[in-house]
């Protein structure tokens, strides 16, 4: 009997395809990937990269994702600065020519700074740099970093979309297939 494209649980599933399809829709991007955790979404996210590449990232991230990306990931050859993506001038300057991706956190966790995605968005394309921002709290409800230039936009869902801690869930949306 045909199986509808669900050969195994763990890889899709119904629920998780309508949830996948469910994120995407709320940031206004094509597809939807839903993880056992923002940091696994995030981890995920740097698989993308080479050894050797350069991170840009904020200086003020979420906790977690500043250990994962100095203490874990540097391990393997990645290489990260964290500056003050509050200025835009202050994001050109801390590029190098080995940076492949730009992680914003807007607004931060904890201290609620902002970042102007729009502009951050015109270096990164000028560049050909993945930009990714964290969206976990502003939520979709507030802002759609897709729409301002953002190529992946990552969820801890477990704060805001999924009750803040009634789940331990995380998220991506983004509009490429590749």
């Amino acid at each position: 009997r045909p199986r509808q494209g669900y050969e195994y649980s763990r890889t899709m599933n119904p629920t998780r395809k309508a949830l996948q399809d469910c994120l995407a829709a709320l940031e206004g991007g094509a597809y939807g990937l839903a993880f056992a955790s923002g940091l696994a979404a995030t981890d995920t996210i740097l698989r993308l990269l080479h050894a050797d590449s350069h991170v840009l990232a904020g200086n003020d991230v979420y906790g977690g994702t500043f250990r994962l990306f100095d203490k874990v990931l540097r391990r393997f050859n990645l290489d990260f600065t964290f500056a003050d993506t509050t200025d835009p001038e202050s994001v050109a300057e801390a590029l190098t020519p080995h940076t492949r991706l730009v992680w914003l956190e807007t607004p931060t966790n904890p201290l609620i700074n902002i970042t102007d995605i729009e502009a951050v968005a015109a270096i990164t394309k000028k560049n050909n740099l993945i930009l990714v921002v964290d969206n976990t709290f502003a939520s979709p409800a507030l802002q759609n970093p897709l729409t301002l230039g953002a190529d992946i936009v990552m969820h801890s869902a477990t704060k805001y979309l999924g009750g803040h801690s009634d789940v331990i869930q995380g998220a991506l949306v983004m509009n490429s297939a590749e």
